[in-house]
């Protein structure tokens, strides 16, 4: 085999491992991307307008239902509970979740940087082969692949994942009641 036969064998194999590579740099970026500045925060506020929503409509709607003695010893049970100790014990960042969050991000950075440097060396290393991987077309490529995979998946996401309702909303705020009565009355 000569070596022009040899290099174009090395070629195919080292384009298609930077295109395989660059897809998967692109893919880690955008899905990282879109966890950290849109996923989490549209998570944090379900759940928060789920515990509001299950606070102001559902526990107040379970409590007027019931008759008057039981709203008398659930008032006195309250009562006797100091809500400013409540208050200040969960006024706080809770710490746990904090660290968590906070490594999970680290991850992402670490090895999105990895990821980067990797793709670099690999570049530089393929200077010195009898190839030049046409990186500009790959990248180009892989951007408008993505590109439209992305509009498709916010659409998906904008129109059926964000309106889906996994539970009933009252189910929380009936269950704790439920809890509740069992404990107290």
């Amino acid at each position: 085999m000569d070596n022009s036969n040899q290099c174009k064998s090395k070629g195919d194999i080292i384009n298609l491992s930077v295109n395989i590579y660059v897809q998967v740099l692109l893919l880690f970026t955008i899905l990282s991307m879109l966890f950290i500045h849109v996923i989490s925060k549209v998570e944090t506020s379900a759940i928060n307008n789920e515990l509001q929503d299950l606070v102001t409509d559902n526990m107040i709607d379970q409590y007027k239902k019931l008759n008057n003695d039981d709203k008398q010893r659930i008032n006195s049970v309250l009562n006797m509970v100091d809500l400013n100790v409540l208050d200040k014990m969960y006024d706080r960042e809770d710490k746990t979740r904090k660290v968590n969050n906070e490594s999970v991000y680290k991850s992402i950075y670490i090895v999105l940087i990895m990821l980067v440097a990797i793709f670099i060396i690999v570049i530089a290393l393929n200077k010195g082969l009898c190839h030049n991987v046409p990186l500009k077309h790959i990248i180009v490529e892989n951007i408008v692949i993505f590109t439209c995979i992305g509009v498709v998946e916010f659409m998906f996401f904008k129109n059926i994942i964000l309106k889906y309702v996994p539970t009933k909303p009252s189910f929380m705020g009936q269950y704790i009641f439920q809890k509740v009565k069992e404990t107290l009355l």
